[in-house]
């Protein structure tokens, strides 16, 4: 793709290295926006790595990574590295992916397994390389990340008492948190590279870029054998083994993502037939992120839809001009 400058070095080029590293700057430096920031990181990666290709979108992701440590190393080097690593790459790995044209499941899951066996690879090596076993090392984190959490409460003006009672329970927080570490990764790395394929399209199309078409998403609807999966994870946590109940532990938030996905792909579907505003449509997905009782109720519409079929019942709303 030709542009105003032309050569290796083309404007996009730099483009690409001063937004992707901004982006991973502000996971680092803006604590409370980081933390929503980091899901959406991938997106310039991913868009840059397409336009530029793979030689020019790989340098210039190089030299994003290689800024971003340099000045972290001056202003915060207790940052962990390896994570900016990762989400460079799951940019790169979602690029690929989309240029495969494949279906929406395996454009999702191919990504998704790479970027958990580069995880996982970076973790098993930092974690011997500190003289601990992996699941210490994560554990360690957790209990480290509660203790600054506490310290950011108590900056925030939070009641003592809600301060006090995660203190007094900092260890058994920490044990829970580190059993179900592997589905909270799966979940949070699968809503990343979702979110991110979503949002990609139409900075993809406005550009002439091409971008796979994944048929009509809001009629998607998970594989009915999950449901088989999701009785066997309850079975497994009424066994009082550690190691099999919160294996089922994690199986069962497994299935009720996969199950959380099909309810906002019902709730698209609605919205779409009513025509529903745009703004509307976006407040009722913030209340989603902030309410997770909300999040409950998607869940089960996305579960009982396998007997129910909500979408039947759901019809065009009637055109006033009638």
């Amino acid at each position: 793709m030709k542009n105003a400058w032309g050569g290796f070095f083309n404007r996009d080029f730099f483009l690409g290295i001063v937004i992707s590293s901004l982006s991973l700057l502000s996971v680092a430096l803006i604590p409370l926006v980081g933390s929503i920031v980091v899901i959406f990181t991938p997106l310039p990666i991913l868009f840059y790595y397409t336009k530029l290709g793979r030689l020019r979108g790989m340098a210039a992701l190089g030299f994003s990574l290689w800024l971003v440590v340099s000045l972290l190393s001056l202003i915060s080097p207790e940052t962990i590295f390896p994570l900016f690593f990762l989400m460079g790459l799951t940019g790169v790995f979602l690029s690929e992916s989309l240029q495969k044209q494949w279906s929406i499941e395996k454009t999702m899951l191919i990504p998704l397994f790479s970027v958990l066996a580069v995880g996982t690879g970076l973790l098993t090596f930092h974690s011997l390389q500190s003289g601990q076993f992996p699941w210490q090392f994560i554990h360690v984190y957790i209990s480290r990340s509660i203790e600054e959490n506490i310290r950011l409460y108590a900056q925030l003006d939070i009641s003592s008492d809600q301060i006090n009672l995660i203190k007094d329970n900092t260890k058994p927080i920490a044990l829970f948190l580190t059993r179900i570490f592997p589905a909270s990764v799966v979940v949070s790395t699968g809503l990343c590279l979702w979110l991110n394929i979503l949002l990609a399209r139409p900075f993809f199309q406005k550009r002439g870029m091409p971008y796979p078409d994944f048929g009509d998403l809001t009629r998607w609807k998970a594989p009915e054998k999950v449901i088989w999966l999701l009785i066997a994870a309850g079975g497994m946590l009424l066994i009082p083994q550690t190691l099999v109940k919160y294996s089922g532990l994690n199986i069962l938030i497994l299935c009720l993502f996969i199950y959380l996905a099909e309810g906002i792909s019902i709730i698209g579907f609605f919205f779409k037939v009513k025509k529903v505003p745009f703004l509307f449509r976006m407040m009722l997905y913030f209340l989603l992120l902030i309410q997770q009782y909300l999040l409950l109720i998607v869940v089960a519409l996305g579960l009982f839809d396998l007997w129910a079929d909500f979408r039947k019942f759901i019809r065009p709303a009637p055109d006033p001009g009638l």
